[in-house]
């Protein structure tokens, strides 16, 4: 049910937890909070960390959205807020306590965002009924699920979350338990939406809800798409090994050997910086890398760019992967072809000779050839554009995606 149809004194107050918010690599987490704003739906942000301004754009710097940020500042508070409660009702709290402190984390990092979590949650709980908040949404799977975890067994609080890549790839050691308790969760692609419900009882797995991430990026012009000598690619992304950009840097490397003149342009920051560096030094004045960069240039970017690429992978030995990464719906909502692989949930959107071109990971010749395809058929290359343009525009509508987010939170409030 919309604004539309209900009166903002009647809409369920609702705060979304977060680690950070916002976030530069988080932008989908922003504008759904933002959009659900927008539409007049009483939602406010709490970040269990502090601030990270660094790279974000104006608008995200200056929104309207309330936020409140705990971290370092707050933990005297939050210290006292534990043990009066710990007093209070030891049994309740403690019981609780015991649960985090033994859960099975999947490692130290883990581990201690999820005891801060739960610090944060026994901090907020009282707060949240004094504040008449009728439902707590975590932004991720991981420490800000279990701070609603904790919230609603401190005060009945219902409390729902948002499952996305590497916050259930491999699972924390109390997703069972969050899943359990949750009013519903929701998955942001199709590739978690069978691992979340064997989580659950048959007859419980009907409250896993597959919710699609709305649209990050307007487009009122489609990319020209030229695809002059030299084809200008461009791949956006944490320098981080499951984006697997050492793949697009060697077929790079194998389409100037066949004689292909490109252009790469890699955004982002990561630890990989240096190792993509000297994987390119073969071709590196083709090969160019911009760093991080606030989200209102990316528009800029791809609308200059004649394919997107992310190669994404599954790391030997890990579950770890994307979901449906951000940047392939922004590509495809600018209009701009995509060449992609067939790992997690990114073939919901890239249908191969369709929608863009779907290859194996890792599998450079492979890669190599589909970016080929492309630079010598544009025909075919703004055919595929223009079709996954229309993809995204339907099922990652705004109306479809916040619509779906307000109605599932009054129905669980």
């Amino acid at each position: 049910m919309g604004t539309s149809l209900t009166t903002a004194s009647t809409l369920p107050k609702t705060v979304y937890l977060t680690l950070w918010f916002p976030l530069l690599s988080e932008t989908f987490v922003f504008y759904e909070v933002q959009g659900l704003w927008k539409r007049g739906f009483p939602v406010s942000v709490v970040s269990l960390y502090g601030e990270r301004k660094k790279y974000l754009a104006e608008h995200m710097r200056n929104t309207q959205v309330p936020v409140r940020h705990l971290g370092i500042p707050y933990i005297l508070p939050i210290a006292a807020a534990v043990v009066g409660r710990l007093f209070r009702q030891p049994s309740l709290v403690g019981g609780i306590l015991r649960k985090i402190l033994f859960a099975k984390w999947r490692d130290m990092e883990m581990r201690l965002e999820n005891y801060w979590a739960f610090c944060c949650g026994v901090y907020l709980a009282d707060k949240f009924r004094k504040a008449g908040v009728r439902h707590v949404h975590g932004a991720w799977a991981s420490g800000p699920a279990t701070a609603g975890w904790v919230i609603h067994q401190l005060e009945g609080i219902p409390y729902s979350f948002t499952a996305r890549a590497t916050d259930v790839r491999p699972p924390d050691g109390f997703l069972r338990e969050k899943l359990a308790d949750c009013a519903f969760a929701r998955a942001d692609s199709s590739f978690n939406v069978p691992h979340m419900r064997s989580f659950l009882p048959p007859d419980k797995a009907d409250k896993v809800h597959l919710v699609y991430n709305t649209m990050t990026m307007s487009a009122e012009a489609t990319a020209p798409v030229p695809m002059q000598s030299p084809c200008r690619i461009i791949c956006i992304g944490r320098l981080i090994e499951k984006k697997g950009f050492a793949y697009l840097v060697r077929a790079a490397i194998r389409l100037c050997e066949e004689g292909v003149p490109v252009e790469v342009t890699i955004v982002g920051g990561g630890g990989l910086m240096h190792a993509l560096k000297a994987e390119a030094e073969p071709i590196r004045e083709h090969v160019h890398f911009t760093g991080a960069l606030p989200h209102d240039r990316i528009a800029d970017m791809l609308r200059e760019s004649d394919i997107l690429v992310m190669p994404s992978i599954i790391p030997e030995g890990t579950e770890q992967s994307d979901g449906l990464p951000t940047v392939i719906v922004e590509a495809m909502r600018m209009g701009v072809p995509v060449v992609s692989t067939n790992v997690a949930s990114i073939g919901d959107v890239v249908i191969d000779n369709e929608t863009g071109c779907l290859v194996p990971q890792k599998d450079v010749p492979a890669l190599a050839e589909a970016i080929k395809s492309l630079i010598f058929d544009r025909e075919r290359a703004l055919r595929l554009a223009a079709n996954a343009r229309a993809l995204v525009n339907n099922i990652l509508s705004e109306e479809k995606t916040l619509g779906r987010m307000q109605e599932l939170f009054e129905a669980n409030s």
